[in-house]
């Protein structure tokens, strides 16, 4: 596997500090001395994310990995997925807030959850098999799926053709976060939204369990982000930040916000 340096993926700073007790044995993570952005600093290449890092097959590998770390965890766990489906993520919802229809991208689509009927569906996705799948179901809406990283894929649409754009568990993988969010300007039209879900840093079950932490994952997560790193990426690329689940912003271990493009 090739891996490749990276600088800060918010500020593309170069200098930062070991973050020893939150690292991988093969994997750093550290933190910007800039603007504190939590992130690892180096990356696979692209042709092993679609392959030997596939979500599909590293979810598998994390979750054998924590049951045999945490029997008990995993166990309690298991036995409670109900909790779950109590109040289960819904990205086409979500972004049913900010755009009342049109053209949707999502990027990193993977599987597809109900696609109300005001939008048409497009999608990007890295993982081979992934891309199939959710390329025949959203074909059937009058969309498609490009199979490509997001850099590539953005290229394949007309600039002003988005109304609305979904990053749900998608930008805590991407080795250039900024260089998507940046692309995504020109294709959105104005006003238009991108509804953004990552694991939440700023969390107090990550400050509890440390290294132990459901959001860490080596090597497919690279970025950390919290609500102030999202907030600084947002107006960095000259888009508005608005948090979606302020109440439980420190007790979800996800974040939920809008980038919102400038009139």
């Amino acid at each position: 596997m090739q891996k490749n340096k990276r600088n800060c993926p918010v500020c593309a700073s170069e200098h930062n500090s070991a973050l020893p007790k939150l690292s991988h044995p093969e994997w750093n993570t550290v933190k910007c001395s800039k603007c504190a952005m939590v992130y690892l600093d180096e990356s696979p290449d692209y042709e092993s994310l679609s392959e030997d890092l596939a979500w599909t097959k590293q979810f598998a590998k994390e979750k054998k990995r924590r049951k045999e770390k945490e029997p008990i965890i995993a166990w309690l766990d298991a036995k409670t997925r109900w909790r779950l489906h109590m109040f289960r993520d819904d990205e086409w919802a979500y972004i049913s807030d900010k755009v009342a229809g049109g053209n949707v991208l999502d990027i990193g689509c993977g599987g597809l959850n109900n696609i109300p009927p005001q939008f048409t569906p497009y999608g990007i996705e890295i993982e081979k098999q992934a891309a199939e799948i959710s390329d025949a179901l959203m074909r059937k809406r009058g969309g498609h799926v490009v199979h490509a990283p997001a850099l590539d894929g953005l290229a394949e649409f007309e600039d002003g053709f988005l109304d609305g754009i979904i990053m749900r568990s998608y930008l805590e993988h991407e080795a250039q976060p900024r260089q998507v969010i940046e692309a995504c300007t020109n294709k959105l039209k104005p006003g238009g939204a991108i509804y953004v879900k990552v694991p939440n840093f700023d969390t107090i079950n990550r400050a509890v369990r440390g290294i132990d932490w459901c959001g860490f994952r080596f090597p497919d997560h690279l970025n950390y982000f919290g609500i102030a790193s999202l907030k600084k990426l947002a107006e960095a690329t000259n888009y508005q930040f608005e948090l979606r689940n302020k109440i439980t912003r420190y007790t979800n271990d996800n974040v939920h916000c809008y980038f919102i493009k400038q009139s």
